[in-house]
């Protein structure tokens, strides 16, 4: 249920579609006392975690320590993702024209957060992947990376990609059996570390 007086001072202070930093909305939600929950997550569509009490989808998550205003009961469209601290992160559900649908059979955020099933794991920023391509000739070792260190080439067998390049957008919240294309050829995710 939309608490308006909290929809109505999010909207004095934000703009529909506008990109804000991380820093800028915690120091919002720290500073205002009609906001008990001073999780950045708990404002968004897409990105939650367990310690979380309850959500308030207001925001989307578009990557490290940015995100966009989007208003409540936004249609939105895409999965969430549950990012546990240090780990893998792991989609746990998806929106369909602004309708919550949980994989696993969840009815709400709580019976997911009281739950010990993490969701499916996905590639994100760090995630180490292995993919071949569907003729089994080409096998591919990536590690997603924000960094534009040109002196870092591989880790530990891995070659490294950078998450917002053409590559890193494809793989980007696929999972182990996922295909995707690129080039002239098609290629199934094998594993994510």
């Amino acid at each position: 249920m939309i608490d308006n007086r909290k929809l109505s001072e999010l909207n004095a202070n934000f703009n529909e579609s506008q990109i804000y930093s991380h820093s800028e909305l915690r120091a919002f939600f720290e500073s205002n006392k009609l906001f008990s929950i001073k999780n950045v997550a708990a404002y968004s569509y897409n990105r939650w975690n367990r310690g979380m009490s309850d959500i308030f989808p207001v925001l989307e998550w578009i990557n490290r320590g940015t995100y966009r205003y989007l208003g409540a009961n936004f249609e939105y469209n895409g999965i969430i993702i549950h990012h546990p601290q240090g780990g893998i992160p792991y989609k746990i559900g998806h929106w369909e024209n602004g309708k919550l649908l949980f994989i696993g059979g969840f009815d709400s955020f709580v019976d997911w957060r009281n739950s010990k099933e993490n969701g499916i794991k996905v590639a994100d920023l760090n995630s180490k992947i292995v993919f071949e391509s569907s003729d089994g000739k080409i096998l591919q070792k990536k590690i997603l990376t924000d960094s534009r260190d040109d002196d870092i080439k591989f880790e530990e067998g891995y070659s490294l990609t950078l998450f917002d390049s053409t590559l890193g957008k494809l793989l980007r919240f696929k999972g182990e059996g996922d295909t995707f294309e690129f080039g002239k050829f098609k290629y199934t995710i094998k594993q994510i570390n």
